[in-house]
């Protein structure tokens, strides 16, 4: 089955919002649970291993960061560089793929190195 090269741009946008939101929310996290915050109780509360969860988090925001980046790198050049054309939708498979694949090793290397 094959899609346009625009439909697959508009895919990558999607991608790149949605990278961008847990980017946010992420870091959001990480800046409202510093030291010295009023929100850093309500957050925490009596969580065992609070360090642990914020460097889990921080770690999660900077990966968010990358495929925004990734994502909106290849929205550009396949809207404004790339001739219209079809392309396989395996693609976009494969690149969502690797996204949930490199999210799951950010997971595992946390557990395994606690």
């Amino acid at each position: 089955m094959n899609i346009t090269s625009i439909s697959l741009s508009y895919a990558l946008l999607g991608a790149t919002l949605i990278a961008c939101s847990f980017f946010i929310y992420f870091k959001t996290l990480v800046i409202k649970t510093g030291s010295g915050k009023d929100s850093k109780e309500k957050i925490i509360g009596t969580m065992k291993q609070p360090e642990v969860w914020r460097n889990r988090n921080n770690k999660m925001s900077y990966l968010s960061l990358f495929w925004t980046v990734v994502s909106l790198s290849l929205f550009v050049y396949l809207k404004f560089f790339h001739t219209s054309g079809l392309i396989s939708i395996l693609y976009i498979f494969a690149y969502i793929a690797l996204i949930v694949i490199s999210t799951a090793l950010g997971r595992v290397k946390d557990r395994a190195s606690n």
